[in-house]
């Protein structure tokens, strides 16, 4: 497991949106978003990042803490010491205040030609 340097997300809201402030979990602490750029409102789309500088464990979207909030689109880049920078996209997803969606993935395998 690399150390997670650094991370940017963009989110793309769907027809239902949030007037509430996103968070995510790394290592089950909840924390909020820096360097937040547009919304999450409905048809809104949100970017921010964070500096991590720590073994990620796990890391999770969450939920607002009323209502709901569809998202159609959420593509994490991820900067990890040792590794090539890489993204990951995710597909559509409902959340709720009792549910996060997973945005850790592992960096891929390296490949080589034999």
């Amino acid at each position: 497991m690399p150390k997670l340097n650094r991370f940017h997300i963009k989110i793309e809201t769907g027809e239902v949106g949030t007037k509430q402030p996103v968070y995510f979990t790394i290592n089950n602490h909840k924390v909020p978003f820096e360097e937040v750029k547009g919304d999450v409102g409905p048809g809104q789309t949100f970017e921010s990042g964070f500096e991590v500088s720590s073994f990620a464990h796990s890391m999770t979207l969450v939920g607002p803490e009323q209502g709901k909030w569809d998202i159609q689109k959420i593509r994490v880049d991820y900067d990890c010491e040792g590794t090539q920078p890489y993204s990951v996209t995710f597909g559509q997803v409902e959340l709720d205040e009792a549910t996060e969606v997973n945005i850790w993935n592992d960096p891929p395998l390296p490949t080589w030609d034999v």
